[in-house]
């Protein structure tokens, strides 16, 4: 039992480090959205996920918002016009 139960705090342990690894704020440059900075860093982290590279530029208009960044890749997301993002379709290049 007493081996488990270890095993299993090593594992949560583990766990907690990775993510906490992985929870970098990503690098913008310009941002003209009025989202909350965790929405900002989720759509930055979806543009990452998809090639942008660092540090973003994040242009919205007319529901449409443009992430680009230092690499010639740059993704347009389909977010509506709401107070928070409504992903509806994205599109990188």
């Amino acid at each position: 039992m007493n081996k488990l139960i270890r095993n299993g705090l090593m594992l949560s342990l583990g766990l907690l480090v990775a993510v906490s690894a992985g929870a970098k704020d990503i690098q913008i440059a310009t941002n003209n959205t009025a989202y909350a900075p965790e929405e900002v860093q989720k759509l930055a982290s979806t543009a990452v996920k998809m090639g942008v590279k660092q540090p973003l530029n994040m242009n919205l208009a007319a529901g449409s918002l443009t992430v680009s960044g230092s690499s010639s890749t740059s993704c347009v997301i389909k977010v509506g016009t709401a107070n928070t993002p409504q992903i509806a379709g994205i599109s990188c290049k």
